[in-house]
């Protein structure tokens, strides 16, 4: 019976002799003891709450400041609407400008807050789940809502800025290669610096920014990978989902395409913990009958 769990034995003490694989490994069941499927759904479930609020108010001031130049205002929300691969174009199709600057662009805006708001508070309370921080040590009102409002400001406005810079990357012809090359490397950089902002207001201040380098440069790699390869991710949602749901498909490529985003914000900020708390080697299995 022994021989049985000879291969997972064997598999476990490889990975637990090699650092590398022995890392992932760790990183990889820390994210489910911690349940932090859970937060990363919950964190969507906001995201998603505040994004068709946020789209109006953002197409009703474009309309407002750029009324001028009709050419400029396309190209400004065809470059935010970069950030939502495939969904971009069906977004821009369905969602309009409100033509009232009143109480239906005020309503709209409490509710984007309220996403918003969602989002940043929910990340807090994952990070400092995450980092075992005890309750009394995390931020409370109103340090926490001061935090909500930083992660939204500069976390939201500096993701969306390095997605419309890898949209221009597209566009560069093939023979300005340099130019391409230094397009990507400047908003990795600001990719970098934006997730370290983020991971410092979303984490008690007991914690050292310089613990976040690992974690914000992987996030960093992360966020480039899905902006180049997140068409083709999201464009097979849509044809698997399109068939059966229809416009519904939207829906659903757009919870998919958040989700995926939390899920790898909140592995980077697992990659942090488990660095520095040094959690690898693990074994894989709690136990095994000796052979």
């Amino acid at each position: 019976m022994a021989v049985i769990y000879r291969v997972p034995r064997n598999l476990d003490d490889y990975q637990q002799r090699h650092v590398f694989v022995s890392f992932v490994f760790a990183v990889l069941k820390k994210y489910g003891d911690d349940q932090a499927g859970v937060q990363a759904a919950l964190i969507t479930y906001y995201g998603f709450v505040s994004l068709f609020p946020l789209l109006l108010v953002f197409f009703t001031l474009m309309s407002l400041i750029l009324s001028h130049d009709p050419h400029l205002e396309h190209r400004v929300v065809s470059s935010v609407l970069q950030y939502f691969p495939v969904a971009g174009v069906q977004l821009q199709n369905n969602i309009h400008s409100i033509h009232r600057e009143g109480l239906s662009l005020i309503i709209e805006l409490l509710i984007f807050f309220y996403g918003a708001r969602g989002v940043a508070s929910s990340l807090q309370n994952a990070s400092n789940h995450i980092w075992g921080i005890p309750p009394k040590d995390r931020p409370g009102f109103p340090g926490n809502l001061i935090r909500s409002f930083g992660l939204i400001a500069i976390g939201g406005v500096g993701l969306i800025l390095t997605t419309t810079g890898l949209s221009y990357v597209t566009a560069i012809s093939r023979g300005e290669i340099v130019l391409k090359v230094v397009l990507v490397l400047l908003t990795f950089a600001l990719n970098f610096g934006v997730f370290l902002v983020i991971f410092r207001f979303a984490t008690s201040s007991t914690i050292n920014t310089r613990k976040f380098i690992l974690g914000a440069l992987v996030a960093a790699v992360f966020w480039q990978v899905l902006q180049a390869f997140g068409s083709f991710l999201v464009l097979h949602e849509f044809k698997e989902a399109s068939a059966v749901y229809g416009i519904f498909a939207l829906v659903l490529g757009l919870l998919f395409w958040f989700y995926l985003q939390a899920q790898f914000t909140l592995y980077a900020i697992e990659v942090n913990v488990v660095r520095v708390k040094k959690l690898w080697p693990v074994s894989l299995f709690k136990s095994l009958p000796a052979e």
